[in-house]
């Protein structure tokens, strides 16, 4: 210790940065390559790597074919779950038998208990790869997509849902004369059959975000419509080089999946020519309820023919009406030519061709007036006794979240049409037609009235991994779905180890309720958010770090 009371240590001397040599960190051994696996394969390269495997360049020994060849993770070779959904993989692939899904064509096991299997070896590129270059010609774009659609058509049909659609699953091949030749792989988070399957807990969350339909961002169940979802994402992607929800975080894009309408391409790219047929067929697929989608592939593969003859889609029509929900002018869709191959650029509305005068205004006055006048007329009757209270027929479930805002204590607002606002006019930018559907807990046989309506809520927590508790009793994760009756609560209890817990109390007619629990200092909780957006297979809590 010095006089002046300081720790000094003189034997201690640090090197000039200029005498400091830097050895770089050795890279990471890769056990496989070079090797020859099961007698058969002899790994030559490494060709990509997902969330639960590697993909090799390898070939096989005797008849010296070229083949790719995907091995399990170490790390997870060891759990059952992921061994389970690696075999399942395999097993999809090689069931539904379609030439534009890749052709898988053994199975096995190293030594060390490691599965593998083997697949065709494709030499081409990424749909992603494509789109990085920039929106993609509307006649090449219709050509890729009707490909996408037949061969997700047979995986339907096998009763596979493949859940991860997105561009880095889609590969362009040259075959014969067509150099976009469509294979779709990893099939890694499908739905096999139609129950969920074991290896799946329920309300689990799959998938990757700018890509997740709006019923798997919830956690609910999902059928083959969530795949024409994903596809009609990519196709938007495809027409104009952006994704129809981004945010800066996993829970902003899932939140605008469920309740955000995607702005028109035209309406985003005017300077693009983009027809107004393929307009529609995006939206439609866009739809946030299912039932609004195209049923099947094949009904879209039809509507995407039709674009390509020049032939107006059956989506046109079904965008006109649908149009005010989409913030867009009512003619928005009504084009003098269709489709290809003279696509029609996006003009501003005070542009549009001029069509002849409807008289619908005019026939729309006459029944008013009608209407007006019998109103006039049942109401002498009624003050005079001889018109009795008419009885009304059960309400459909469909239309109890409806009924329960038409109610005397509604408000103007509330008693508006869907897809305006109390004063006429179009929603801002949200597809009320489309939002998730609310659960009614009622026997089909009972007549429905607006008393047994219910409503959806949403509660999304930061971490989303935290425990939620509602009256002591663990009630999930995040996003958790409350269905709740009208003027009902429900109060939650929010907590993690290394975070300070929190209550919150979530009111009926609430759609949304975010809650982001704080860590305690030194409590170990993580922050950030994912650099890359993608959710993890089995996703558990998208902000925490890698390790």
């Amino acid at each position: 210790m010095s006089e002046d009371g300081n720790h000094s240590d003189t034997s201690l001397s640090f090197p000039e940065l200029g005498e400091v040599e830097f050895v770089p960190a050795p890279a990471r051994v890769d056990l496989y390559l070079h090797t020859t696996i099961d007698g058969r394969y002899v790994i030559e390269d490494v060709l990509g790597e997902g969330g639960m495997g590697v993909v090799y360049r390898a070939r096989h020994r005797v008849i010296d074919k070229k083949v790719a060849v995907k091995i399990l993770r170490g790390e997870m070779a060891r759990d059952r779950e992921m061994t389970e959904r690696f075999v399942q993989e395999a097993k999809a692939a090689s069931s539904i038998g379609n030439a534009h899904i890749v052709d898988v064509s053994d199975y096995g096991e190293l030594l060390d208990g490691t599965a593998y299997f083997v697949m065709e070896f494709l030499d081409g590129v990424s749909l992603a790869s494509l789109m990085a270059q920039g929106p993609v010609p509307v006649p090449r774009l219709v050509h890729i997509a009707k490909q996408i659609a037949q061969g997700l058509h047979a995986a339907h049909v096998a009763g596979i849902v493949h859940r991860d659609l997105k561009p880095d699953n889609v590969f362009l091949v040259t075959r014969g004369t067509d150099r976009d030749f469509v294979k779709i792989l990893d099939f890694g988070i499908a739905k096999v059959g139609g129950e969920a399957s074991r290896i799946t807990r329920a309300g689990s969350v799959f998938g990757t975000p700018h890509y997740m339909s709006p019923e798997q961002a919830a956690g609910a169940p999902v059928d083959s419509r969530t795949d024409i979802y994903a596809l009609g994402v990519i196709l938007y992607e495809m027409a104009c080089g952006k994704v129809p929800f981004d945010a800066d975080n996993f829970m902003g894009i899932l939140t605008q999946h469920m309740y955000k309408a995607p702005v028109p391409i035209r309406a985003l790219v005017p300077e693009h020519d983009i027809p107004a047929g393929l307009d529609a067929i995006v939206l439609k697929s866009l739809t946030k309820r299912n039932e609004g989608r195209y049923q099947t592939m094949d009904e879209l593969v039809a509507d995407l023919e039709k674009l390509e003859k020049g032939q107006m889609p059956l989506a046109v029509g079904e965008m006109m009406q649908r149009s005010g929900s989409f913030n867009v002018p009512a003619d928005y869709f009504r084009v003098t030519s269709p489709g290809m191959p003279t696509p029609v650029p996006g003009l501003p509305s005070t542009q549009r061709v001029p069509r002849r005068r409807s008289r619908w205004p005019l026939y729309t006055l006459i029944a008013a007036v009608g209407t007006i006048s019998l109103a006039a007329i049942a109401v002498v009757l009624t003050n005079s006794g001889t018109l009795a209270a008419p009885r009304l027929p059960p309400m459909p479930a469909t239309a109890q979240q409806g009924a329960a805002v038409q109610g005397p204590g509604a408000t103007a607002a509330a008693r508006a049409t869907p897809g305006t606002t109390a004063a006429g006019g179009s929603g801002a930018g949200v597809d009320p037609a489309s939002l998730p559907p609310a659960t009614a807990a009622t026997d089909s046989a009972t007549p429905v009235t607006a008393l047994d309506a219910v409503t959806t809520s949403f509660v999304f927590v930061e971490p989303s991994d935290a425990k939620i508790l509602r009256n002591g009793k663990d009630v999930g994760v995040s996003p958790l779905k409350l269905t709740l009756k009208p003027g009902e609560t429900a109060t939650l209890t929010v907590s993690k180890a290394g975070f300070a817990p929190q209550t919150v109390v979530v009111k009926s007619g609430e759609e949304t309720k975010s809650v982001k629990l704080v860590a305690r200092r030194g409590g170990g909780g993580t922050g950030g958010r994912p650099s890359d957006g993608k959710l993890p297979d089995d996703f558990s809590d998208p902000w925490s770090k890698p390790k």
